[in-house]
C-alpha cells in the first residue's frame, strides 16, 4: 500500500461485480483516483484515499449503486478511535513522554567496591547530596557530588560516579582506618582449669612450669614479671600456648515444656508504588495484626524485561501475626535436643584440643532431661590476668 494512504487514510469499498463498468467509468469521470483493492469473482474492491472515499460514497449513493465500506484506516481513523478512548490516549502520551524524558533521568544506581559499608548506607549518602532514582542528569555535577560525598564520610577513600544513558554507576575504595592501639596492663598467664602440662609454647614472659607438672587452676603458668640482679623487676604481659590433659565439665537442661511461635494464617499487607523516589500509597490491608507479628519487606521491580531495572516499584510490607502457645516434647526429643546442644558445646570448648576420653550421665526428671559430662582431653588452659604495678613503690625499692 502506498505510505501516503497511511498517513492519510484510506477507504475500502466494496461493491458487486455488474456494476463495476458503471463505477469505474463515474471515478474517470470525477477524477477520483483509486488502487486494485482486489476481486474474488462476485465483488470488486477499491482503496481510496478517505477524501475520494467519501465523494464516491456520495455518488453511489446518488445513482442507487448498492456499495459497502469494507474497512477504514490510515493515522486519522487511529487518532479518532483514541479520541474516543481518552485513557488510552493519556496512556499512550504518558509512555511518550516517559520514553522522551527518560536519558533525561537516573533510573538506577549500581553500587560497587564496597565491603564493610552496605549498599543501602552509601545511596542514602548519594542521595542526601542530590544523586537518587529521579535524579535530573544534566543538573548533576559528578566532580561536585564525589567531593562531597567523600567529605560527609570518613570511611571512603575515593569515589568515582560515572552516569551512562539513566545508569549511575558508583565505585568507590573504602578508606582503612588503622585500629586504635589498646592501653595494654601487664598480665600473668593463669591455668583456667587444673591438670598435667603437656607441652608449653611461650610467645613472651617468664615460664614457670614444664611439661610433666600437675598445676591448679588460678596457678601461673607464665609470669609477666623478670627478676635480675643487673636491671631489677621488669613488667611485660605474658603471652603463650600451655597444653595440658584436663578435664572438662558440661551441663545440658531440656525441659519438656517450651513456648511455640504459632502462626495465625492471616497476613495483612501495606502497598506502595515507588516512582522514581517518590512513594505512592496503594492500599493497606484492613484488620487487627496483633501485638506480635514477622515483618517480610517485598519490593518488586515493574520492568518487562530480565535484568533492566525501571524506576517504578511495588513494595510490599507484609504482617504476619502468631501466637506464643505451649507446647510439649516427650521425653525422647528432649534427649535427642539435649545431646545435640552437648555435642555443639563440647566442639566450641575442644576447637583446638583434642578429645580423649567422654563420660555422660543421663537424668530424666518429672519436667526435664539432663546430661551431665565429663571431657577427658588436652586443651590450652592458658588464661590471662592482669595485675596492677605501683610505679612509685617499684622506684622507691
Amino acid at each position: 500500500m502506498n505510505p501516503a494512504y497511511s498517513i492519510l487514510g484510506y477507504t475500502v469499498v466494496r461493491f458487486d461485480f455488474a456494476y463495476a463498468e458503471q463505477v469505474l467509468n463515474l471515478c474517470m469521470r470525477e477524477g477520483i483516483v483509486y488502487l486494485d483493492g482486489g476481486s474474488d469473482g462476485a465483488c470488486l474492491r477499491l482503496c481510496l484515499r478517505s477524501g475520494h472515499g467519501r465523494r464516491l460514497c456520495s455518488l453511489l449513493a446518488q445513482a442507487n449503486v448498492p456499495f459497502y465500506i469494507e474497512k477504514r484506516g490510515g493515522l486519522p481513523q487511529l487518532l479518532r478511535r483514541l479520541l474516543r478512548r481518552p485513557g488510552l490516549l493519556m496512556g499512550a502520551l504518558c509512555a511518550l513522554a516517559l520514553i522522551v524524558a527518560s536519558e533525561c533521568f537516573v533510573f538506577d544506581i549500581r553500587v560497587s567496591g564496597n565491603s564493610t559499608l552496605t549498599e543501602r548506607e552509601i545511596k542514602e549518602l548519594l542521595s542526601a547530596q542530590g544523586l537518587a532514582k529521579g535524579a535530573f542528569i544534566p543538573g548533576l555535577d559528578t566532580d561536585r557530588l564525589e567531593n562531597r560525598v567523600m567529605l560527609s564520610s570518613d570511611k571512603i577513600a575515593w569515589l568515582s560516579v560515572n552516569v551512562r544513558g539513566n545508569v549511575a554507576n558508583v565505585e568507590l575504595i573504602e578508606q582503612r582506618l588503622p585500629e586504635p592501639k589498646p592501653v595494654l596492663k601487664p598480665a600473668h598467664v593463669v591455668a583456667a582449669h587444673s591438670g598435667e602440662v603437656v607441652a608449653v609454647e611461650l610467645y613472651r614472659g617468664n615460664v614457670l612450669v614444664s611439661a610433666g607438672e600437675q598445676v591448679a587452676k588460678g596457678e601461673i603458668l607464665i609470669a609477666g614479671v623478670y627478676d635480675s640482679a643487673a636491671t631489677g623487676f621488669r613488667f611485660t604481659r605474658a603471652a603463650g600456648k600451655v597444653m595440658a590433659r584436663t578435664v572438662y565439665s558440661f551441663r545440658v537442661e531440656v525441659a519438656y515444656e517450651y513456648q511455640k511461635k504459632v502462626y495465625t494464617g492471616e497476613a495483612f499487607d501495606k502497598k506502595s508504588l515507588n516512582f522514581f523516589s517518590f512513594p505512592i500509597k496503594l492500599f493497606e490491608s484492613t484488620g487487627n495484626c496483633g501485638t506480635v507479628y514477622d515483618i517480610i519487606d517485598i519490593v518488586e521491580n515493574c520492568s518487562p524485561v530480565p535484568g533492566v531495572d525501571l524506576p517504578l516499584e511495588i513494595c510490599t510490607e507484609r504482617y504476619l501475626p502468631y501466637t506464643l502457645e505451649k507446647a510439649y516434647r516427650d521425653p525422647e526429643a528432649a534427649l535427642t535436643l539435649a545431646h545435640r546442644q552437648l555435642t555443639e558445646q563440647i566442639e566450641a570448648a575442644l576447637a583446638d584440643g583434642e578429645l580423649l576420653e567422654k563420660h555422660i550421665y543421663t537424668e530424666i526428671g518429672e519436667s526435664s532431661v539432663v546430661l551431665r559430662a565429663d571431657v577427658v582431653c588436652i586443651a590450652d588452659i592458658a588464661a590471662v590476668q592482669e595485675f596492677e604495678v605501683d610505679i612509685k613503690k617499684e622506684a622507691k625499692g
